[in-house]
C-alpha cells in the first residue's frame, strides 16, 4: 500500500511541475507563431498599401491638410476606374525647412517627397548630400512649384508715405542717416527660412546682381560685411518664426516697429486688422532690387528608400496639387500661383482679386513683382548665416 502511494505521489509531483513547462512552452510556441503570422500578414498588408510620406515646411500646413483628404477621395475615383491600383497611405509631416535637411542628412526622415519653404535649400541639400552620402548622385534632381509668397519689406503706410522706401538699398540709406529712425525685425537666418532669404536679398541688393551670381569672394568681401552691419544696427529683434513677427507688428503697433522683412501672405492676413487697431494699414514694399520667392517647392526624391510604385503616387498627387479646385484653395490660404495663366480664368481671378489688394496691403498685380533667383551653388549658400552672425546687431 504503502509503495502504491509513493507511486501515486511521483505522479503527482510529475504532473505539478510537467503542467507549468507544458504550459510555458506552449505560451512560447504561440508568442513565436503570432509573431511569425503577424510578420507576415503585416508584409503583405505592406505589398497592398503604397504608403506616400512627405516632409513640408509649416506655412502651408492648412493647404496640405485640405489637399492630403482631397487626394485620398481623389485616389478612391482613380481606382474605380482601374481596380489594379493598391491603396494608399498618406504620412504627410510638417517640418522645418532647415530642420528637415538635417534629419535628411542624417537619416532620421525618410521622405518620398520633400517640400521646404524654398528652392533656396535645395543645391544646399544636393551639395552636403553629394559631400557625404553619395558622390555626383543629387538626391533632389528636379522639383514642382505651385505656389508662391515673395519675401517683401513690411511697413506702416503713414511712415511710407514720409520715407518712400523702394527697396533694400533706400532702407540702408535711411538707417545710415537717420540713427534710431527706424527699428527693424527679421527672423534668424539660422532657424528661419525669411530671414535666410532676406539676407541673401541684402547682399544682392549692396552687389546690385541677381542672387544666382553670387560667388563665395563676394560673400568674404568686406564692403559687403560693412554695408551689412550698417543696416542691421536698426534691428530690434530677431525672431525664430515668421508668423510671430506679423503678430507682434500688428499687436505693438507703429512705435515699435517701423520696418520688418517677412511673407507676403502676413501683410495680407494683417492689415485690416491693423487698421482697425492703429488706424493705418500694414504695407508690403517690393524691393526694387527684385524679391526671392517662398516657392515651396515639391521635390520628389531620388533615394534607395523610395520605391518606383511611390514615385507613380507622388506624381500624381502633385498632377492632383495643380488642379483648379486645388489652386483656388491655395489663392485662398494667401499664396499666389506660379502659373499666371490660371489668373485668366474668371472664377481664379475673382477669388485671386478678393485676396490679392491694396485693401489688403499688397499689389493686384504679380507682374510688379520682380522674382530674382538664390545661389545655386550650395557652399555660397552655406556662408549666409555666417555672415549674419558676424554683422548682427548685438546691442
Amino acid at each position: 500500500m504503502a509503495k502504491k502511494n509513493r507511486s501515486f505521489g511521483t505522479k503527482n509531483y510529475l504532473h505539478r511541475k510537467i503542467l507549468p513547462s507544458t504550459i510555458l512552452i506552449w505560451i512560447l510556441f504561440g508568442f513565436f507563431a503570432g509573431a511569425i503570422m503577424g510578420k507576415m500578414v503585416f508584409e503583405q498588408n505592406e505589398k497592398d498599401v503604397i504608403v506616400l510620406s512627405m516632409s513640408y515646411s509649416s506655412e502651408k500646413s492648412s493647404w496640405i491638410s485640405q489637399s492630403s483628404e482631397l487626394f485620398m477621395q481623389y485616389w478612391a475615383t482613380l481606382q474605380q476606374k482601374d481596380p489594379s491600383l493598391k491603396d494608399i497611405a498618406l504620412d504627410f509631416q510638417p517640418y522645418g525647412s532647415g530642420d528637415s535637411l538635417i534629419a535628411l542628412l542624417n537619416g532620421e526622415i525618410k521622405p518620398v517627397i520633400w517640400s521646404p519653404a524654398s528652392n533656396l535649400w535645395i543645391p544646399l541639400l544636393n551639395a552636403k548630400w553629394m559631400d557625404y552620402i553619395k558622390k555626383n548622385i543629387p538626391l533632389v534632381p528636379n522639383y514642382t512649384r505651385i505656389i508662391y509668397s515673395p519675401v517683401v519689406i513690411a511697413t506702416w503706410e503713414n511712415f511710407y508715405a514720409t520715407h518712400h522706401l523702394n527697396g533694400l538699398n533706400d532702407l540702408h540709406d535711411l538707417i545710415v542717416s537717420n540713427p534710431g529712425l527706424v527699428h527693424l525685425a527679421h527672423t534668424d537666418p539660422t532657424s528661419s527660412n525669411s530671414g535666410f532669404m532676406a539676407t541673401i536679398m541684402m547682399v544682392s541688393a549692396f552687389l546690385g546682381m541677381n542672387p544666382e551670381n553670387i560667388t563665395l569672394e563676394e560673400i568674404y568681401d568686406e564692403s559687403v560685411a560693412k554695408w551689412m552691419t550698417e543696416i542691421e544696427s536698426a534691428a530690434v529683434l530677431y525672431g525664430k518664426s515668421t508668423g510671430f513677427l506679423g503678430t507682434y507688428m500688428l499687436t505693438q503697433g507703429p512705435d515699435a516697429l517701423q520696418v520688418t522683412i517677412l511673407y507676403e501672405n502676413l501683410i495680407k492676413d494683417n492689415a485690416i486688422k491693423a487698421m482697425e487697431k492703429w488706424n493705418q494699414k500694414l504695407i508690403a514694399i517690393y524691393p526694387k532690387e527684385g524679391a526671392l520667392f517662398s516657392d515651396h517647392p515639391f521635390c520628389i526624391l531620388d533615394a534607395d528608400w523610395v520605391s518606383d510604385e511611390q514615385k507613380m503616387v507622388a506624381q500624381e498627387y502633385l498632377r492632383f496639387l495643380q488642379q483648379k479646385s486645388l489652386v483656388e484653395r491655395a489663392i485662398e490660404a494667401g499664396f499666389r500661383p506660379i502659373n499666371t495663366t490660371w489668373l485668366n480664368d474668371p472664377e481664379i481671378s475673382s477669388i485671386y482679386n478678393a485676396s490679392f489688394n491694396w485693401m489688403n496691403g499688397v499689389t493686384p498685380d504679380p507682374s510688379q513683382i520682380i522674382e530674382t533667383f538664390p545661389p545655386t551653388d550650395g557652399n555660397v549658400i552655406a556662408r549666409i548665416p555666417d555672415l549674419w552672425l558676424k554683422t548682427r546687431n548685438r546691442t
